[in-house]
């Protein structure tokens, strides 16, 4: 029997705008032929990645999703199809705590970052009465606009979506027995091995963990305005909007998500950074193998799910 040889390749990419890490281990006869799969690994990887940032980002007028929302195709891929019934399941699910369409709210609070004065609380009713439905609609017969999708936006789930297509595709790849794809704290991990994560502490940034957590087969979301955010005068509002009231989450500075994808833990940290805990860990815990850690406003944290 020959003896199998295993070699780890983990590099940063400029991606998604973060810097994505991926790192590969593969097995193969000698060293070099190992180090040569997960470097291949790691490159179908991060064209992955390439190409998925082409389809969902909203910083290009010819990505697929300008394109669509601005009425210039009508049909979409089935990658735009899956990640926007993601986005209706979760907003349906969550009673609109979460919500593809905030991109006008949210330029609205960058408005009054220029302005240094906070929107009126008749504006944000304006804003919040046309999120009140979806523009579009998904069938078997595929996505259709039924409204105004110009403010569309999935930059909540899409990173977590194309997380999880780069892990799949890279651990796909011939000898490869272990993946990772973290973009800014969405990760998704492939593999037998278990990952020590730490937790930021919201109060200490960059300090001690608040907690390290084991991760296995799945992924890990966080959200939170500590390093995101709006500063209007003299006040600091954190990024998270609710578009039920169009105002930033005040009293949750920390919220993190394991689940058993990177998409899941995304749209699942969104929800629960702006529903109140008793509702957000009702629904974290309805989620398969889904767990979640909150810091509240006094410091405590709390738990829910298979966390």
């Amino acid at each position: 029997m020959s003896t199998q040889h295993a070699t780890s390749r983990g590099t940063y990419h400029p991606l998604l705008g973060t810097n994505v890490e991926v790192r590969v281990i593969a097995r193969a006869a000698t060293v070099p032929a190992a180090y040569a799969l997960a470097e291949a690994a790691e490159t179908v990887a991060v064209n992955r990645i390439v190409h998925l940032q082409s389809v969902f980002t909203t910083y290009e007028a010819t990505s697929e999703l300008c394109r669509w929302r601005a009425a210039e195709i009508d049909e979409v891929s089935p990658e735009l199809t899956e990640v926007l019934r993601a986005a209706e399941h979760w907003w349906r699910v969550s009673g609109g705590a979460f919500h593809p369409v905030t991109e006008r709210l949210r330029g609205r609070w960058l408005r009054a970052e220029t302005d240094g004065v906070p929107p009126s609380a008749a504006e944000l009713a304006h804003l919040v009465v046309q999120l009140a439905a979806l523009p579009f609609t998904i069938t078997d017969a595929g996505v259709q606009r039924v409204g105004d999708c110009t403010g569309l936006d999935l930059n909540a789930i899409a990173k977590g979506y194309i997380v999880d297509r780069a892990a799949e595709a890279a651990a796909a790849q011939p000898g490869v027995v272990d993946v990772l794809v973290n973009a800014g704290g969405d990760l998704r991990h492939i593999g037998d091995q278990s990952l020590r994560v730490g937790v930021e502490d919201p109060r200490q940034p960059g300090g001690v963990p608040l907690q390290v957590v084991e991760v296995g087969e799945g992924a890990l979301a966080t959200s939170g305005p500590v390093h995101r955010g709006f500063r209007v005068g003299r006040h600091w509002y954190g990024h998270v909007l609710d578009p039920r009231t169009g105002r930033p989450v005040a009293g949750r500075p920390s919220t993190t998500v394991r689940a058993p994808d990177a998409m899941t833990a995304d749209a699942l940290a969104t929800v629960a950074g702006v529903l109140d805990w008793p509702t957000a860990a009702a629904i974290v815990s309805a989620s398969p193998a889904a767990g979640c850690l909150v810091v509240d406003e006094s410091g405590e944290v709390l738990t829910c799910g298979a966390w």
